[in-house]
């Protein structure tokens, strides 16, 4: 979304305004509207719904989704926490354009839980964002 700037009935600058409508759903207290989250808010949320959507959860997008609840159990070698990593990258790269530069980093790897950091710029804007939850494998 592109909100234009205007001065004397000429355009002086564009401003880019990410928004989102938040997942939980919630009420604005005043309007009674769905509330939005906006810019770095947003992006954020999309990366992580991104990481912690498992393959074939969405409807007619098969192959969207990290599936790392799935791989928990599986991430007991360098190798394949390396290759994890890799196809997070590709796939937040892929679903989420407006992000560059992402990086992913593991810590805690234990049989059913490990925490999760995504560093990544946002395109034409904040730079050195950093996103941090720890995943865990119900029973």
């Amino acid at each position: 979304m592109s909100d234009q700037l205007v001065n004397n009935g000429k355009t002086v600058a564009t401003k880019n305004v990410y928004s989102d409508m938040d997942i939980t759903m919630r009420a604005h207290p005043v309007t009674g509207d769905v509330t939005l989250k906006t810019d770095t808010d947003a992006i954020r949320r999309a990366v992580r719904n991104i990481v912690l959507t498992n393959k074939y959860e969405r409807p007619f997008k098969p192959n969207f989704g990290g599936s790392i609840r799935d791989m928990l159990f599986e991430l007991d070698t360098d190798r394949k926490i390396n290759r994890m990593q890799k196809s997070l990258k590709t796939l937040i790269e892929k679903f989420e354009p407006r992000v560059k530069n992402v990086t992913i980093r593991f810590d805690d790897v234990v049989d059913n839980s490990m925490d999760v950091t995504i560093f990544y710029n946002i395109s034409d804007g904040v730079k050195n964002q950093d996103l941090t939850f720890t995943v865990t494998r119900a029973r």
